[in-house]
């Protein structure tokens, strides 16, 4: 049996953007024109970035330049060194 590859996820990712993006056109509601509703939301944001609010900003910066990479630390026993090795799926065949 064959191990999945690649993110499994993906595609429930894209129908879940589709529908929102389906939702944010489409919806009508008090004091909200249809195919208006993305523009208010960013509005929201931009407002509360000026006022200071650090989520906003930071949810800014993370759209425009994209989020910054994710430290990640390896340690091994005892918080000693841990040994990485690379290996390929051939070379994990029994």
């Amino acid at each position: 049996m064959a191990a999945a590859q690649g993110n499994t996820y993906a595609a429930k990712d894209r129908k879940w953007a589709s529908m929102l993006a389906v939702a944010l056109e489409t919806y009508k509601g008090p004091g909200v024109e249809q195919g208006k509703a993305l523009r208010m939301i960013a509005e929201v944001v931009v407002k509360k970035a000026l006022e200071g609010d650090r989520d906003a900003i930071q949810e800014i910066g993370n759209r425009l330049d994209g989020k910054p990479a994710q430290a990640i630390e390896h340690q091994g026993k005892d918080g000693a060194a841990a040994i990485i090795i690379q290996a390929s799926a051939a070379d994990l065949t029994i």
